[in-house]
């Protein structure tokens, strides 16, 4: 008998979304530490965005502001029992970029399996498991992939000029994480 496999539907890709306080300064951290740009957006009738599409080579996110009532399930997270895996290019770069900007980040540890890894909480609570895969195997299939989807250097040198001009995340030490469930 015939496998029915080809003819089941599968999933060709998956996009964390995720529920924010505040999408500008959302967009700004995962800009900063992790290199993404927003490729598409929404915005409401007066104008602000309320929905997002993050890019950074080959990862995607999605963010979309929360209206009052639904920022009450941040704190802690609704996502506990769950973390957003980032893979990124210089792991020890962005450990040392997070923690000097005053955001708490654990050591950096090397696993049974070999990738080396820490973990980092984003502004709205949302643990991100950073990690690097071992050097010899288990992540490395898709390097080719990510060289190709690299952007040429000289169409970018322009928008590169105009991050440069851009604020920079910081940590907010003035809202404690429990004015948000203050209800």
């Amino acid at each position: 008998m015939a496998s029915n496999r080809s003819t089941r539907p599968s999933a060709t890709q998956l996009i964390p979304s995720l529920g924010v306080l505040d999408i500008d300064r959302a967009i700004s951290f995962y800009r900063q530490f992790f290199g993404f740009e927003v490729q598409d957006s929404y915005e409401d009738d007066e104008g602000s965005m309320t929905w997002c599409w993050l890019k950074a080579r080959g990862a995607d996110l999605m963010l979309q502001q929360l209206s009052e009532d639904q920022q009450i399930t941040l704190h802690p997270a609704i996502g506990q029992s769950w973390v957003i895996y980032i893979r990124v290019d210089d792991l020890g770069v962005v450990h040392t970029t997070l923690k000097d900007a005053g955001l708490s980040v654990s050591d950096i540890a090397e696993t049974s399996y070999g990738a080396s890894e820490f973990f980092v909480t984003d502004p709205d609570g949302y643990e991100l498991w950073v990690s690097v895969p071992a050097a010899n195997g288990n992540g490395d299939d898709d390097e080719d992939e990510d060289e190709e989807e690299e952007p040429d250097d000289d169409e970018d040198e322009d928008e590169e000029e105009d991050d440069d001009e851009e604020e920079e995340w910081q940590v907010d030490p003035v809202r404690p994480k429990s004015a948000v469930s203050s209800r």
